[in-house]
């Protein structure tokens, strides 16, 4: 199989993936185009595989349908809630130019030309430099194919910082959380044991001189 026909089957799959969740949560193709600025036919496009959406794109529908980014791109579905709102329009437009700048970082550090990286990925060199610059969204199957000689993963570029950055991080803290002994979510429960926790987050920070010092200090008291 080619780079090309990857890239085909990849994006047939990300949109049955994207399909199923809208349809799981209820809403109208119309509903997620407005959100995207977009046309409905656009957005059918990228569920039958013959368009593919960029990462940013994914981010937004990820936190407009309240599911965790894995569930499109390695389906693990998940319950989360809503967060902040922010303009979505202006929140794509600027995702694109940053992920755009980390692909064009990643391939000089990688001591890769355009034309060079272009040659692997069977890919247009005018369109990778647009990408590069953010001039048009980046679709899924395209990143992932620009990324892979680079040996970055998709996850480097998610969203950190922003406000879809916030949001799942919390519900990645949420998760760690319900990942934990009964008896320790037990511990955490109680709000008489706060003390304790915020003094696991001082001690978490000592280097190893200090928490030795820490160790005598109690094993003194003790004594």
């Amino acid at each position: 199989m080619t780079d090309q026909q990857t890239r085909l089957l990849r994006a047939k799959m990300l949109g049955a993936l994207l399909r199923e969740a809208r349809l799981d949560s209820g809403k109208s193709l119309t509903q997620l185009a407005e959100l995207l600025g977009t046309s409905a036919s656009t957005l059918s496009s990228y569920e039958h595989g013959r368009k593919a959406f960029s990462l940013p794109e994914l981010e937004l529908l990820a936190y407009h349908l309240d599911i965790p980014l894995g569930r499109i791109l390695n389906p693990t579905p998940d319950d989360l809630e809503e967060g902040h709102h922010f303009d979505p329009h202006m929140m794509i437009a600027l995702r694109q130019r940053m992920i755009g700048a980390q692909l064009r970082q990643s391939r000089n550090e990688a001591g890769f030309s355009m034309r060079k990286l272009a040659e692997i990925i069977d890919m247009p060199v005018s369109r990778i430099s647009a990408y590069e610059r953010g001039l048009r969204p980046i679709p899924i199957p395209d990143l992932e194919s620009l990324l892979k000689p680079l040996e970055r993963p998709i996850d480097a570029l998610i969203d950190r910082e922003g406000p879809i950055g916030a949001w799942l991080e919390e519900k990645l803290a949420f998760e760690h959380f319900r990942m934990l002994p009964d008896d320790l979510r037990l511990f955490f429960n109680k709000p008489g044991h706060e003390p304790y926790l915020r003094m696991a987050v001082h001690l978490s920070q000592l280097d190893l001189a200090d928490l030795r010092a820490v160790s005598d200090a109690l094993r003194d008291l003790l004594s």
